[in-house]
């Protein structure tokens, strides 16, 4: 189970076992070099912990924990949680700062701990069947014991041609489900039980509180920010960043060469197809003069889809942007230069940086005229061509609802799910189609800003289940550890009590982000309109395609699995080619769910050599 996710942890590895209890654990040592390695006990040894993450005040808790009298073997940031968990029991994580997910054995108790960070930048995956629990970072650990069933979730599937991704907890094995972000579960007596530690709530539409001005929240802002910056920099190993020609990353950017001596090394991605370049024709903080940020430069090109095999296998759970290959190639000529980057995601889910904000408030005045009428509103080509994101989301319901949020944010720009599955797996869909997920919304979410309850979408769902996931799995897949200033808990908790209006000022995003930062970064960055990452499928499905996929995508294979119609995914196949409808996206999640399927649910043993790696 650690050897098959070596890369998350190259530099030692480590065991405990004891009656009815078994940890694991690989190491990517960036804090204490030296004597760091886990599993890590307290003084007695009646608490044992492994932990994948970083507890950025640990320094802070150190001190007052050996104020209290424990005793400390390492220098690890990891050792303050047993000490911890000895004062304050399962309440230890609301004292702790930082991106983790750990196991933790109470041997007096006899009770196992799994806990996630309150973002989920980390990830924890658990089964739970009849002779015991299995957890792991990576679900291809769990799958290696061969005591869990591999069996598709056909609603993780439908989650793909919904949203571009699973929603958790599920994935997309049945058995297999990921503890939520601000949760930790309790496994004692053969029961497993999950809990909420932590959520981020919004003032009230009508709030009556004392108003701060714009320049004072700005000011404050660029304060808390400075803050998550330096602690995001406590290592003993040095830091880079990822750089775009966005305000998110060259804010880190900016920030981290205020905070440290040495000059922070940056790395950009750029594209061939200039399309989807986000860095044609624009500056990156780099080349202003007086930032000394040296930077290396990555080109991601048309056959880099052949990456997609060694994506999706550390990836897992896939999406149907392709992102995952973008970041591959970042991390790799990252990881040549740094074991640490800081990034600017997370500001997007802070600011309401994306399209879909602006979408929605755009047309959330129109969403009290009656449906029927906002169907008339669209009859005729003109809006649903030139706009076919803002027409789905003109028919959604009026309430923030999962049904109105799909609509926002959905990758797809025809319908084309009823009509290309397999009449098999169609009917395992329609058995389990009221069986849609229900994100728990907090008392007095419906008194909230309509911005606000977008947001709080945007980070209980596509930010964890997305943005973080595939940020931690394609680092990783490089040994290379991504920290996130942006979603410091204090920093989001801050984020949140701001209004509204200083997020998005008229239609123009993260008006306070960029107020913020005036005088910290050139002008032309504080000014510039976001363009956004995205990865070239359209052009990669126009073109030859890797001989992996030409497989995949064959009548016979799509027959064999049985998870799509032959003939409909041969017709996206000729009308994207033609020009005549662009299929990129659900062609790709037809690919990656096809290749799944040969990685995972194989009872392979894994072969780096190999064109597809297997399971």
């Amino acid at each position: 189970m650690t050897e098959i996710m070596v890369h998350r942890g190259p530099d030692s590895h480590g065991y405990y076992t004891a009656p009815g209890i078994g940890f694991g654990v690989r190491r990517l040592s960036i804090i204490d070099l030296e004597t760091g390695d886990q599993p890590i006990s307290n003084e007695d040894g009646t608490v044992t912990v492994v932990c994948n993450g970083e507890i950025y005040n640990f320094p802070e808790l150190r001190q007052e924990l050996l104020s209290a009298g424990h005793r400390f073997r390492t220098r690890s940031d990891v050792e303050v949680i047993v000490h911890l968990y000895e004062d304050y029991g399962v309440e230890c994580l609301h004292r702790l700062r930082g991106m983790f997910g750990f196991a933790l054995w109470d041997t007096r108790r006899r009770r196992l701990m799994l806990a996630r960070d309150r973002l989920g930048i980390k990830p924890v995956h658990y089964a739970v069947e009849q002779d015991g629990c299995y957890f792991a970072s990576e679900m291809k650990s769990i799958l290696i014991g061969d005591q869990v069933e591999r069996q598709l979730d056909v609603r993780a599937l439908q989650d793909l041609f919904t949203f571009g991704f699973a929603l958790g907890p599920r994935t997309f094995f049945t058995r297999i489900r990921r503890l939520q972000p601000g949760h930790y579960l309790l496994y004692h007596d053969g029961v497993a039980s999950t809990h909420k530690y932590w959520d981020v709530t919004f003032p009230e539409k009508n709030d009556r509180s004392p108003h701060l001005g714009a320049g004072e929240w700005a000011e404050s802002l660029l304060e808390k920010l400075r803050e998550s910056v330096r602690i995001h920099l406590r290592s003993d190993v040095p830091a880079g960043a990822w750089l775009s020609a966005g305000i998110d990353s060259s804010s880190v950017a900016r920030l981290m060469s205020e905070s440290t001596e040495r000059p922070v090394q940056t790395f950009t991605l750029a594209f061939e197809d200039l399309n989807f370049d986000e860095v044609h024709g624009q500056n990156t903080l780099d080349a202003y003069p007086g930032y000394d940020l040296p930077n290396s430069r990555e080109i991601c090109t048309g056959k880099d889809l052949a990456l997609l095999p060694k994506a999706l296998w550390h990836c897992e759970d896939h999406s149907t942007t392709g992102l995952e290959i973008p970041h591959l190639i970042l991390s790799e000529s990252a990881s040549r230069r740094v074991k640490v980057v800081l990034t600017g995601e997370g500001s997007d889910e802070m600011f309401g940086g994306y399209r879909w904000f602006q979408v929605d408030k755009l047309l959330r005045p129109l969403a009290w005229v009656p449906l029927s009428l906002r169907r008339l509103m669209l009859l005729g080509p003109l809006i649903p061509k030139l706009w076919p994101g803002a027409s789905r989301a003109h028919l959604a319901p009026r309430q923030m609802n999962l049904l109105r949020y799909a609509k926002l944010i959905a990758p797809l720009q025809v319908n084309v799910r009823q009509r290309f599955f397999s009449p098999d797996l169609e009917q395992e869909i329609a058995i389990t189609r009221d069986q849609e997920p229900v994100l728990v919304l907090p008392d007095g979410f419906q008194n909230w800003h309509p911005f606000c309850q977008l947001q709080y979408y945007e980070i209980k769902i596509r930010l964890p289940d997305y943005i973080v996931h595939h940020l931690d799995r394609m680092s990783m897949a490089h040994s290379l550890e991504v920290r996130v200033p942006f979603l410091d808990h204090e920093l989001v908790e801050f984020c949140a009590r701001i209004p509204p209006r200083l997020k998005m000022r008229g239609l123009k995003e993260k008006y306070i982000l960029r107020k913020a930062m005036r005088g910290v970064l050139p002008k032309e960055i504080v000014q510039r309109r976001k363009r956004g990452l995205r990865a070239p499928v359209d052009s990669w499905f126009e073109n030859d395609l890797p001989e992996f996929a030409v497989d995949l995508l064959l009548k016979e294979r799509l027959r064999e699995k049985g998870y799509f119609s032959p003939d409909f995914v041969a017709h996206m196949l000729r009308e994207h080619r033609a020009g005549a409808k662009f299929f990129a996206a659900p062609l790709l999640g037809v690919l990656v769910t096809q290749l799944w399927d040969e990685l995972f649910m194989k009872g392979c043993r894994p072969n780096a050599d190999s064109a597809t790696l297997r399971l």
